[in-house]
């Protein structure tokens, strides 16, 4: 079995949504080993690095939490989207015998093979989110820092999390080959959560 890490590792150089310095995460060293052990605070954001939007993000409604651990793993399909800066139905369509509601879809695009701080990432479009939400996709994981950007309302977000659709993002995929995998990308437990840095992995039998 191959095991995938698709995480982004966290530190005070990780990479935040559009390069904005005051999202970066902190790192101190409150005690040493000369005083007995190495210990650390870490602050951080809820959507920092590699992360869950929880539907309380951007809804009245469940947060990381609250949500069954179930959310978070099964089978899923990484599909290539090169070329594009707005994913919408016509480069999800062909792979629309795919989709239900127990698979995860997860998006490689340009964004795998540049700056993840970058303004004009690729992103879902609200269109493509509205066709993703009639097809009822378990979950939705993308390359990028964001799903979507600069779209007044958050219409991306909103279609997808209505329909319960969870959103993955931060995910490095540059050295993932298109397939068929198993997805597990597990959240802090964090109470009332919005969201939640995770450590996401594909397995391959």
């Amino acid at each position: 079995m191959e095991i995938i890490d698709i995480s982004l590792p966290l530190s005070e150089e990780t990479p935040t949504y559009k390069g904005r310095q005051e999202k970066k995460p902190r790192l101190e060293r409150i005690r040493t080993l000369a005083e007995g052990a190495n210990e650390t605070r870490l602050t951080l954001e809820t959507h920092t690095g590699t992360h869950v939007d929880a539907p309380l993000h951007m809804l009245p409604a469940s947060s990381i939490d609250q949500l069954p651990l179930s959310s978070f793993l099964g089978p899923a399909l990484v599909i290539e989207i090169r070329g594009v800066e707005a994913i919408a139905p016509e480069h999800l369509s062909p792979f629309q015998q795919f989709l239900s509601p127990r698979q995860f879809l997860i998006v490689k695009t340009d964004n795998s093979f540049s700056d993840f701080s970058r303004e004009n990432f690729v992103y879902l479009s609200a269109s493509g989110a509205s066709y993703l939400a009639q097809q009822g996709i378990k979950g939705i994981g993308i390359d990028s820092l964001g799903i979507e950007r600069d779209q007044p309302g958050h219409p991306t977000h909103r279609l997808l999390l209505e329909k319960g659709i969870l959103i993955f993002e931060g995910l490095y995929l540059r050295e993932v080959e298109p397939g068929f995998y198993y997805f597990l990308c597990f959240p802090l437990k964090i109470k009332g959560g919005d969201g939640s840095p995770a450590r996401a992995i594909l397995f391959r039998m």
